[in-house]
Order: structure tokens, then C-alpha cells, then sequence
């Protein structure tokens, strides 16, 4: 997306009062360069990154953290081992 559709959706999203779609922009412009574990670089631009890459929005401490497709699985199953020890014990 490049700045001119930013700026066209945004001007939409105040004209229309739509908070969602302008909440979105804004966190769109917030996602960060690299990924949290491994640091590969993330391209903003490159539409096969942004449909494969996780992005975890936290609210309340207001970060994003952005994980590439490798580093997911591996938190997904360092997670799945977690859960599966806490069953056991």
C-alpha cells in the first residue's frame, strides 16, 4: 500500500467516522521493521509478508510485535509443550 491509498483511506475513515478502519491505519504505520525473535526484515510493501507473517497487537501495553513464518511454529510449539507439561503436572 503505498502513501497515496494510505492517505485516501484515511481521509475516508474520517469522513465516514469509521474508527476501525482509521485505528487500523494508524497500527499499520506502527508495525515494526524486523521480527521480534530472529530480526529478518519485514517489508511493508511485499503483500506475500504481510498474508504469511503474525502480528500480535497488544492494547493494553500498547506494542505490536511482528513474528516471521519459522519463529511462529517455533512459539507455537514451545507454547503447545508448555500447555501439555501443565496438563501433566
Amino acid at each position: 500500500m503505498n502513501r497515496l491509498e494510505r492517505r485516501k483511506l484515511a481521509s475516508l475513515a474520517r469522513k465516514t467516522g469509521n474508527k476501525d478502519l482509521e485505528e487500523k491505519l494508524h497500527l499499520y504505520s506502527k508495525l515494526p521493521q524486523e521480527c521480534r525473535m530472529c530480526e529478518s526484515l519485514f517489508d511493508k510493501d511485499n503483500v506475500k509478508m504481510l498474508s504469511e507473517w503474525m502480528v500480535v497487537v497488544r492494547k493494553r501495553e500498547d506494542s505490536m510485535n511482528i513474528y516471521c513464518p519459522p519463529c511462529w511454529e517455533k512459539a507455537k510449539q514451545i507454547a503447545s509443550q508448555i500447555q501439555e507439561d501443565k496438563n501433566k503436572n
